[in-house]
């Protein structure tokens, strides 16, 4: 893709692309219900298309470790705003209660340090540490933390195991903060790769008065519980979308590819 001198490479705006996703009785039956796959999102802001977002789940080289990469691809308006050169990527695995992120990076694409991030945790002396936006960072870990990157895979992870998605404290930026996830209903969705029962929750900041943005999300249970759509809702109404495009499941003895092949 050719870029633009006005592309503004701003972490921000990837994290709006990215931020939609936020989604096991022992740690090997866990890391054995998750399944590899790469995922196509078409991202849309007021109804506007902005381009597509990639998701790319698969297994790390140790037991019950994974990675979980985001990769956005704007159209030719949204290259305004963000690169389609960032890439985010997380490391975590699988334990008895959950998901234990390892490390955390986000890369605009570009030279300059300030814009991007790259944090390890470190569960034995309970820190997250390494650089934020360019700047050095070192905070306490929350029993439960996680980050824009292992939240997708921690509820998920919960949904398998058939615990209700819960309050997670969340690494956003330089801060920590917390969100309450709610199961608000039911639905049958008609996506790009059929139609499939859904659970729909919505995550909320604790503690917010209710008036203000809230993520939508529809959880497809025969789809081991991959999000099909995901909204930011104010005053009611959807202000951004991710709504699925393609599916391509990467397990050993399966390759099969649902919808239209990611472009």
């Amino acid at each position: 893709m050719a870029k633009s001198k006005r592309t503004v490479r701003a972490p921000a705006a990837a994290r709006a692309l990215a931020a939609a996703w936020l989604a096991l009785a022992g740690s090997a039956a866990a890391a054995d219900a998750l399944r590899p796959h790469e995922v196509v999102y078409q991202f849309l802001f007021k109804g506007v298309s902005g381009g597509e977002l990639e998701l790319r789940l698969r297994p790390d080289n140790r037991p019950d470790t994974w990675i979980y990469e985001t990769f956005a691809h704007p159209n030719f308006l949204a290259s305004f705003f963000v690169s389609g050169d960032s890439v985010e990527r997380g490391w975590f695995r699988v334990t008895a209660t959950g998901v234990e992120p390892e490390r955390y990076l986000l890369t605009d694409g570009s030279s300059k340090k300030d814009n991007g991030s790259d944090l390890t945790y470190d569960w034995a002396r309970g820190r997250i540490t390494g650089e934020a936006r360019g700047e050095p960072l070192d905070l306490p870990l929350e029993p439960g933390t996680q980050d824009v990157m292992s939240i997708r895979a921690a509820v998920m992870v919960d949904l398998l195991a058939g615990r209700e998605p819960h309050e997670y404290a969340m690494l956003d930026g330089r801060e920590l903060k917390h969100y309450v996830y709610s199961r608000i209903g039911n639905a049958r969705l008609k996506t790009d790769i059929g139609e499939y029962d859904t659970v729909i929750y919505e995550s909320d900041r604790k503690g917010s008065d209710g008036r203000g943005r809230v993520w939508r999300y529809w959880y497809a249970p025969a789809l081991s519980w991959l999000p099909l759509r995901a909204e930011q809702r104010e005053d009611g109404k959807a202000r951004m979308t991710l709504a699925i495009r393609s599916l391509r499941w990467r397990d050993v003895d399966a390759g099969a590819t649902a919808g239209p092949a990611p472009r």
